[in-house]
């Protein structure tokens, strides 16, 4: 159930954060009338999200030993239609390898959620107990926590791989499952201790909150840049046509 949960809750995020950047990209616009200057606000926007993907596919090729060359972490291509907020150049490499890097910002972006999630209620409880002793904006807690909330939304609208990082992974995956199959078809069966079944539905638990959290700040997130769009429209009374 929870794995199922998790696939699902990804699958929300993986929408709103498409949606989320069109919407910001839609009011940059607007303001600007300036598609390269809305595209590197955006950029400036999500730089954290970009830096820890980015380095995510180059350490996990360094690790792999695949070659790595002209990692960019500005905008290229910014008359072009598909523009590219940031890359590395990975050299040719077998299949699985190749699924491994272009998956790892997904894995390195979902344990950094898990990592701000653990500390945010924390966080959270310091700051309103500053703010029922008058001295919120005198104490670090209220920026560790607005800087916290600002991670997670650069990371989990930027740790999503694109279709040309995961090329060849769905290949290895369809074939790591025909072979799951076989073996379970054929009686081989992996047997987990009590202590190790308990950690790992610890771990999927933590990580369906954790997710949870993330998907329903970014919902809140994809409201106000709704609202925003639309007073941008009244104020500049400039309309954009969506794409669909």
């Amino acid at each position: 159930m929870l794995p199922a949960i998790i696939i699902a809750e990804l699958f929300v995020l993986w929408i709103l954060s498409r949606r989320l950047s069109q919407n910001l990209y839609i009011a940059a616009f607007l303001l600007t009338k300036s598609r390269p200057a809305a595209i590197g606000f955006l950029s400036f926007l999500f730089f954290p999200g970009t830096v820890i993907h980015e380095l995510a596919h180059l350490f996990t090729a360094e690790i792999l030993g695949v070659r790595t060359s002209g990692l960019t972490l500005v905008p290229e291509g910014l008359e072009e239609k598909n523009v590219k907020t940031g890359s590395v150049a990975i050299a040719q490499s077998d299949p699985v390898r190749r699924a491994i890097i272009g998956i790892a910002p997904v894995i390195v972006g979902l344990g950094t959620l898990g990592l701000l999630s653990y500390f945010l209620p924390g966080l959270w409880i310091q700051m309103r107990a500053d703010a029922a002793n008058n001295v919120l904006f005198a104490s670090p807690s209220l920026y560790y926590v607005l800087l916290t909330i600002y991670s997670l939304f650069a990371v989990s609208n930027t740790m999503f791989s694109s279709p040309e990082d995961m090329e060849g992974f769905w290949p290895v995956v369809i074939v790591l499952t025909l072979v799951a199959g076989a073996a379970y078809i054929a009686g081989i069966r992996i047997n987990l201790t009590e202590s190790t079944s308990a950690a790992i539905a610890t771990f999927l638990q933590s990580a369906a909150i954790n997710i949870g959290y993330v998907a329903a700040l970014n919902i809140g997130l994809f409201g106000l840049s709704t609202l925003l769009i639309r007073g941008v429209e009244k104020i500049t009374g400039r309309t954009l046509v969506r794409p669909q």
